[in-house]
């Protein structure tokens, strides 16, 4: 099972690290998903005129490409993730209908291995919060 985990989770983190690479070096061995509706096109054009936004997730797709390859802090970048590839997907449902099955996969994979390390999520999902008492090393009193 490990080894599933291992090869699922480093394909994973190789597709979004070639990827957001791809993007800064125009890498000849990657693929060009291309667009082919005219809505998708305008709005792609529309946000790579704003200057900052594919830059930016583009760079944390190498973050978190990385730290998966890496196996570091897996959960966190899986959830950090998540809205990414769920924005890919209805992107590409919606606006260009001949590539969602692609993004489906991708998105197919995020959720497993989310649910492959659910158990760093537990925390997350309770109904009330526990603070914990903490101990500084400084004496105010003085």
């Amino acid at each position: 099972m490990k080894i599933v985990v291992f090869i699922i989770r480093s394909a994973f983190a190789l597709f979004f690290l070639a990827y957001g690479i791809n993007f800064f070096y125009h890498l000849k061995f990657i693929p060009v998903i291309a667009i082919n509706t005219k809505a998708a096109n305008d709005i792609q054009n529309h946000l790579l005129k704003t200057g900052y936004f594919f830059e930016m997730l583009y760079g944390i797709e190498i973050a978190c490409g990385f730290f998966l390859l890496i196996n570091r802090f897996t959960p966190l970048f899986l959830l950090v993730l998540l809205p990414i590839t769920i924005n890919i997907f209805l992107f590409n449902y919606f606006l260009d209908p001949d590539n969602w099955d692609i993004f489906a996969y991708v998105l197919g994979v995020n959720l497993l291995l989310m649910l492959i390390y659910r158990k760093a999520y537990s925390h997350l999902f309770y109904s009330k919060a526990q603070f914990m008492n903490f101990h500084l090393l400084i004496n105010f009193t003085e």
